[in-house]
């Protein structure tokens, strides 16, 4: 099953009149291109998959009960906020949970709570015992695998996971922001989308914290907290905002960046190219580091706070 780590209703904003996104990556340092539709790309294979299990979990429950409407309510609330109506509760919370899952749904965060977080779970489970079992007597991890075969592996992923994107602090700092657009003129270069589409300036309770993604060729979305910094992007050069957005999108981007078109994107990406993914830091460091440095300090903790810039 495919499962979209970019989703195909953003995806779908860079279409051409074909139907297709132009797709960019690189190979041995060089700049690759080709055309796909939205289905076709910005996925991975059973990426969120689990494994079936003893106690009821389908191996799709990630995609069916938290990505895809996920997805189906962000493209709802969008197409309000773009239409200048009034959100009510449920769409500022769908938008909201919609960034957060933006860094959360990526493959090396899979790739890393599918073998770490197995680990983690494991070794408090063994903590656990060594406070409450007697000589003799089964594990935790024995009893799981005996009883409910597969259950450690699929309730990391069903638990975490959503726990992950509704973290507190991320959602509160989110959706407490102003959310505005800058709208670009045909006649503008076109914005680019990079595969880790969000980025955001500042730590989470600076004053001037901000967030931008590209939801359009030609048009750009912010979340601001101070007014000053709202000013500023506003009164940014159309031409000028556009090459910065950009080249924040190519030092973001991890494999895969998408344009509407060939040209000038692909001018731009060759002529920027040692930019491409210079601020990508991979999850594995990012939860590596924090480990080390005692921020999970139990299991709460290892859940609410593994995501790429979430720490506190």
């Amino acid at each position: 099953m495919r499962h979209h780590y970019v989703p195909q209703f953003l995806l779908k904003r860079w279409q051409d009149d074909s139907g297709k996104v132009h797709l960019f990556g690189v190979k041995s340092g060089k700049l690759v291109s080709s055309k796909r539709t939205p289905k076709w790309t910005g996925f991975e294979n059973d990426l969120y998959a689990i494994v079936a299990n003893a106690i009821g979990l389908g191996s799709d429950v990630l995609e069916r009960k938290v990505f895809s409407p996920l997805d189906n309510n962000a493209a709802k609330a969008l197409e309000k906020l773009e239409r200048h109506e009034a959100l009510t509760e449920d769409d500022h919370i769908a938008w909201t949970f919609f960034m957060s899952s933006l860094r959360v749904r990526q493959p090396d965060v899979l790739d890393y709570l599918r073998q770490e977080g197995g680990q983690l779970v494991r070794r408090f489970l063994a903590e656990a015992d060594a406070k409450t079992l007697g000589p003799g007597q089964m594990s935790s991890e024995q009893w799981f695998g005996e009883n409910l075969p597969g259950a450690i592996d699929a309730i990391r992923l069903a638990n975490i996971i959503p726990r992950m994107i509704t973290h507190d602090e991320v959602t509160e700092t989110f959706g407490s922001l102003k959310w505005w657009f800058r709208e670009f003129a045909e006649t503008d270069p076109p914005l680019i989308l990079s595969d880790m589409p969000l980025h955001w300036e500042g730590g989470f309770k600076n004053p001037e914290f901000t967030i931008q993604l590209p939801i359009g060729p030609r048009r750009l979305f912010f979340g601001t907290r101070s007014e000053k910094i709202e000013q500023i992007l506003s009164n940014i050069e159309p031409a000028d905002l556009i090459a910065r957005a950009n080249r924040t999108s190519l030092a973001s981007a991890s494999q895969r960046v998408w344009a509407a078109s060939d040209s000038p994107a692909q001018e731009f990406i060759e002529a920027n190219l040692k930019s491409w993914g210079v601020n990508v830091v991979q999850f594995r460091s990012l939860a590596q580091q924090n480990l080390s440095a005692g921020i999970w300090r139990d299991k709460r903790a290892a859940v609410g706070r593994a995501a790429g810039g979430w720490f506190c």
